[in-house]
């Protein structure tokens, strides 16, 4: 039965949302409080990573969902939107393993490798004694700029509205729908989805839907180099004395060269009315001093050194579930992007009540939602 259906923030999941709930015939208003890929949203810039390394193991099949969607995108649209040139995860024993044993659930290959088989990959590598790591080729990056162009065309080939410039006030449920308050204008709708990242909860709240959500402002910094373009991407899940966060990420970006950023926001604080946020020159000092320190003889010119905002949960699962006429999409804990259309179709199926096997992790009432809300330098769990 198709209806009208109001998304709130175009960011990656809103986005993807509103473009699956268009091809499925709905009258889909997606509305953005600034511009799609504004410079202080989260799903900002050139690149994400893609892995399917997640102990857990809906993740692991959800990056899968999520490659076949991102390539039918790309033949659809005619874009380039993923990377894919594997991934090396380093980290403690216990947890590589998992990562075999969930990859090989999976029904994905993947290579053990001792210390002369990670320098094949990374010949920079300063390997700890008796270091061991992972590879698996489901990874890469995913073009994030090129992703949302995609997904907006496609939204808009099918018949949604997208408008920018347009913020959300207030959700007034009512006996047969929901009605959207922005400004002076007014959308009503039979159902409306809010993914408005860390602006959720300004809307969520006056509705007795408080969420344990954790704005906080992670840190990438790009370095030129064309020979690094064809790389690995790359996860190193130790604790490293003396520099912040749990780990370090990074990718392949092409025309670019490599991405690096570290696993946990710093302690900068989230502001609802930033316009851009200025890179913090001591964590970019940090991240060199880790390449240096681990990766010696990378090469470290610096091109660029951006700031985003991601929200955190206590559990750093995502939020997607539905009460009544609104659906939530909230809770990107840093990990997201890469599950894009995957993402969009689980949304759409909450909304339309079909019941989804990944929708129990995200679920509200969920245990790991009752915990307190996260410091925003929380690492990434997941």
């Amino acid at each position: 039965m198709t209806k009208d259906v109001v998304v709130v923030g175009l960011g990656v999941i809103g986005l993807a949302t509103a473009a699956e709930l268009a091809a499925r015939g709905d009258r889909v208003t997606g509305i953005e409080r600034a511009t799609i890929g504004h410079p202080a949203s989260s799903s900002t810039g050139a690149s994400r990573s893609i892995r399917a390394t997640y102990e857990e193991p809906h993740y692991a099949d959800l990056v899968l969902r999520a490659i076949d969607r991102w390539r039918a995108l790309e033949s659809r649209t005619g874009r380039s939107i993923l990377h894919l040139t594997g991934q090396v995860d380093l980290g403690p024993a216990p947890k590589l393993e998992t990562f075999v044993r969930t990859l090989s659930a999976a029904g994905m290959a993947v290579d053990e490798l001792d210390a002369a088989g990670l320098r094949r990959w990374f010949p920079e590598l300063r390997p700890r004694p008796d270091e061991r790591g992972v590879f698996h080729p489901s990874a890469g990056t995913v073009l994030a700029e090129e992703a949302m162009t995609a997904l907006a065309a496609a939204a808009l080939e099918d018949g949604a509205m997208l408008i920018e410039h347009t913020q959300a006030r207030a959700i007034e449920p009512g006996p047969s729908g929901v009605t959207v308050h922005s400004g002076s204008s007014a959308f009503s709708a039979d159902a409306v989805v809010v993914a408005g990242g860390p602006w959720s909860n300004e809307l969520l709240a006056p509705l007795g839907l408080t969420l344990p959500l954790a704005p906080a402002l992670g840190q990438v910094t790009f370095f030129e180099d064309a020979a690094l373009v064809d790389r690995p991407a790359f996860a190193d899940w130790h604790a490293h004395d003396g520099v912040s966060g749990e780990g370090v990420y990074g990718h392949p970006v092409p025309g670019i060269g490599f991405k690096l950023g570290f696993d946990a926001a710093g302690t900068q604080p989230w502001r609802a009315d930033a316009e851009l946020w200025d890179p913090e020159p001591s964590e970019e000092a940090e991240l060199l001093d880790y390449v240096r320190m681990r990766l010696p003889g990378f090469p470290e010119r610096a091109l660029k050194t951006q700031r985003h905002p991601w929200t955190m949960t206590p559990d750093s699962d995502f939020v997607i579930d539905r009460r009544g006429a609104i659906t939530v999409a909230a809770g990107c804990s840093g990990h997201a992007f890469k599950f894009g259309p995957a993402l969009g179709e689980l949304v759409a199926d909450v909304v339309d009540g079909i019941a989804h096997d990944d929708a129990e992790s995200f679920r509200l009432d969920r245990p790991g939602l009752s915990a307190a809300t996260p410091p925003p330098d929380t690492p990434i769990a997941r």
